[in-house]
């Protein structure tokens, strides 16, 4: 009776395990959303935290870094859009900052939509768009990214640490 009881205990403890095991060492989901004529844009991305650090200052010129942690952050269009002259068709990418220098940062669209991986394909590159970085205030803990309507479209911006980098778009 007593093994019983081990055997069934392990198995217990054993289900607990596997299930907390997916979630160890994943940081939290982030969606970014807006309405447009013909659907939803969408932004899924990791949210990694500060804990103290400057993230920009990691980077160095000339690299690139996935946005995000853990799996590719994508995003979604149902309609093409422009960034200034660059023109995204509809689909789905996978989304790259590109550091020029402290102060020049560029969105790099990349049509490699999944995996883990830190290693940038500039092969799959689709689009680049031009950053406007501001510094803010006080930082922010969390990495975000937001989709704010405007007039004709809208502004991609993401905000980690006292930097905020954004450009606007179009949809069409």
């Amino acid at each position: 009776m007593r093994i019983g009881r081990k055997i069934a205990c392990a198995a217990c403890v054993a289900t607990l395990y596997m299930a907390v095991l997916p979630v160890v060492g994943q940081t939290e989901r982030g969606t970014a959303e807006m309405n447009v004529s013909g659907g939803k844009i969408t932004v899924a991305y990791g949210r990694p935290q500060l804990k103290g650090r400057d993230p920009l200052t990691w980077q160095q010129d000339g690299a690139y870094w996935r946005m995000g942690s853990n799996t590719t952050t994508t995003l979604t269009t149902p309609v093409d859009l422009t960034f200034g002259s660059t023109k995204v068709p509809k689909g789905t990418y996978g989304l790259w900052l590109l550091k020029h220098s402290a102060d020049k940062y560029e969105l790099v669209l990349n049509s490699a939509t999944s995996g883990m991986g830190m290693s940038h394909d500039k092969s799959k590159d689709v689009a680049t768009v031009p950053l406007k970085k501001e510094t803010l205030a006080s930082p922010v803990e969390s990495f975000m990214i937001e989709l704010t309507p405007g007039a004709g479209g809208g502004t991609f911006s993401m905000t980690w640490g006292t930097a905020k980098l954004s450009a606007p778009f179009k949809t069409r």
